[in-house]
């Protein structure tokens, strides 16, 4: 009997994505091509390897087997062109990089050019999540590095300082608390509309920890609206429905150019962290390692490039 890799990959993706339509995604391949793998690699092996019920599917007793042996089949795989590529010096292939809104849409982007120039070869897959979705992909094995402000405190993960951020109140010009910005103190946030990020979010962790510290509970706040992204954020804070708290790296062209102002609140100040954070039970490859070595390397550029101070 020979074994087809492809239906290998396959079945593997399927048993660390948990269903079809994810594994699909992440091979390239069409839901009926995958499909057709795994029926055919069942016929081959002459066992069941999935219970499927609707949309939902589980191992069956084969399948527990032979998905041990799929997964170090597949990691002996990565591991040759691993060292193939150690010896040749060659850095090519993709990296798969998860990143919190912030870090993955206004800072990356700019710096990835960079790096393209030095490395053609490398091609990398960038996806944007909330931050407490990075943490649990990279976590769960899905991706092997994210850049986030939440640096995780699970067991398997290690988190490296990449640069710092400032959150700061921003609001339409007129619209309060423009109007009495000087001097402003944090308790009267209470008597204005304001905009949020979604639960997971990193900034908006870091600003009701902020608001806490400062014996304020969130929930005692006028909420307006509560948006997904950082740039529906600023949309909403530039269609006048409520000032908000964002990342300063983000508004930096809206304030320069005058569609945003600052407010300053006396006393009360936001920074945070971003951070690369990998998995620690996973051996990272040689293009892997070498982005998280010069995104390191590039970190304090990064905070420059942005207008951040320490």
């Amino acid at each position: 009997m020979n074994l087809d890799l492809r239906q290998i990959k396959a079945f593997d993706a399927v048993v660390r994505r948990g269903g079809f339509s994810k594994a699909s995604k992440e091979i390239g391949l069409t839901q009926p091509t995958l499909s057709t793998h795994i029926l055919n690699f069942e016929r081959q092996l002459g066992v069941k390897l999935f219970d499927r019920s609707g949309r939902k599917v589980t191992l069956t007793p084969a399948g527990r087997i032979m998905a041990g042996y799929a997964e170090r089949i597949m990691g002996l795989c990565q591991e040759s062109l691993n060292a193939i590529e150690s010896f040749t010096g060659r850095i090519g292939g993709e990296v798969h990089v998860d990143s919190s809104t912030v870090p993955g849409e206004y800072i990356l982007p700019r710096w990835l050019s960079l790096f393209h120039k030095l490395y053609p070869d490398l091609q990398i897959v960038l996806t944007v999540n909330d931050s407490a979705k990075v943490v649990e992909k990279v976590a769960a094995g899905e991706v092997p590095l994210g850049v986030t402000g939440n640096p995780g405190n699970h067991p398997s993960l290690e988190s490296m300082l990449l640069c710092e951020d400032h959150i700061v109140l921003v609001t339409a010009p007129g619209v309060p608390p423009d109007r009495i910005r000087a001097g402003l103190d944090v308790k009267d946030l209470i008597k204005f509309p304001m905009i949020r990020r979604e639960s997971g979010s990193g900034t908006q962790t870091a600003v009701e920890k902020a608001l806490r510290d400062h014996h304020i509970q969130p929930n005692s706040m006028m909420w307006s609206a509560t948006l997904g992204s950082t740039r529906a954020v600023i949309e909403g804070v530039l269609a006048g429905l409520g000032a908000a708290f964002v990342s300063q790296s983000a508004v930096k062209r809206d304030i320069a150019e005058g569609r945003l102002v600052t407010v300053n609140l006396k006393g009360f100040r936001i920074k945070r962290g971003f951070y690369i954070v990998h998995n620690v039970s996973k051996t990272l490859s040689p293009a892997e390692d070498r982005f998280r070595e010069d995104l390191l390397r590039a970190g304090k550029d990064l905070v420059c490039e942005n207008g951040l101070t320490g």
